[in-house]
């Protein structure tokens, strides 16, 4: 009898659904947390803030924010620019997609996320390199 409770006990356990990323990092609010902090960084970086010329912070903060939420599995619908429409005339370098990435790394860290949880993160935005990651001349 014990062994059967413990048995449906087990089955409950593995049936019952994982949270989600999103749900996992604290939702939203701490999206809005690591993407404040990215933007901040990534605007007074001179390699990159160039490339967000006339594009206002909170605007840029609230595009990242969307994606990243939709991306792990949040609510959110991302409603900006595609990214090859939005980068196609910036002529974004790899060092530089690397550089944000690294800004955006250095934000979840400083609020709190694991080292798994950034992972996870990244593995999500990583796909979105081929659309950023664009220079004249080549296609």
């Amino acid at each position: 009898m014990i062994l059967c409770l413990l048995a449906g006990g087990l089955m409950a356990c593995q049936n019952s659904p994982q949270p989600s990323l999103y749900e996992e990092i604290g939702g939203t609010q701490t999206l809005d947390k690591v993407f404040g902090l990215a933007v901040n960084r990534i605007y007074n970086d001179p390699r990159l803030g160039p490339h967000f010329e006339g594009v206002p912070r909170n605007h840029l903060r609230k595009m990242l924010t969307e994606q990243t939420c939709a991306l792990i599995g949040g609510p959110c619908t991302y409603t900006g620019k595609s990214m090859q429409e939005s980068h196609q005339e910036r002529n974004v370098t790899t060092a530089e997609f690397y550089a944000v990435v690294e800004h955006v790394q250095q934000a979840m860290r400083l609020i709190g996320l694991s080292y798994q949880q950034e992972n996870r993160v990244l593995a999500a935005l990583a796909p979105l390199k081929r659309d950023i990651v664009y220079q004249a001349g080549q296609e």
